[in-house]
């Protein structure tokens, strides 16, 4: 299962916004109590569904292009 856990508003250096989404990956086990959740991997997509690396904080690479994008406040 998949979870949104972030959204960040980004933009490129020609002025171009993106939207980031960072997804949680949660990853289910069968406990004493039922079945559970833990939190997996995470990975980053652009809105419409892109592929997105994590460069720091507040940076991020557009995998097709390989644009560098930025948090805007």
């Amino acid at each position: 299962m998949r979870q949104e856990v972030g959204r960040y508003r980004c933009r490129g250096s020609d002025g171009r916004e993106y939207i980031v989404v960072e997804y949680q990956n949660m990853v289910a086990f069968d406990g004493m109590s039922g079945r559970q959740y833990r939190p997996g991997t995470k990975e980053l997509r652009l809105e419409h569904g892109g592929a997105v690396n994590f460069i720091d904080e507040n940076t991020f690479q557009i995998l097709s292009t390989d644009e560098i994008i930025q948090k805007v406040d």
